[in-house]
């Protein structure tokens, strides 16, 4: 069976949501993040800022390449 025809048939779902989506405080977090990135701050500053104020539990590295993907 190909992969393509497996997941057509795969009832399984991973039922993640993303940190930003959970609930209407991390997403105004998560735009202000993103804000400060563009606007120059530094995405160690803001992993900083996102793990010790908004209790985020992303890690650095998926902080970094989210902000990365969510500037472009």
């Amino acid at each position: 069976m190909s992969l393509a025809d497996y997941a057509k048939k795969d009832s399984v779902k991973t039922g993640y949501t993303a940190w930003k989506d959970l609930n209407d405080d991390n997403q105004k977090a998560w735009d202000e993040a993103l804000a400060g990135y563009k606007s120059g701050i530094p995405a160690s500053v803001i992993f900083r800022w996102l793990k010790e104020e908004m209790n985020c539990p992303l890690t650095d590295s998926t902080v970094r390449n989210q902000l990365i993907s969510d500037s472009k």
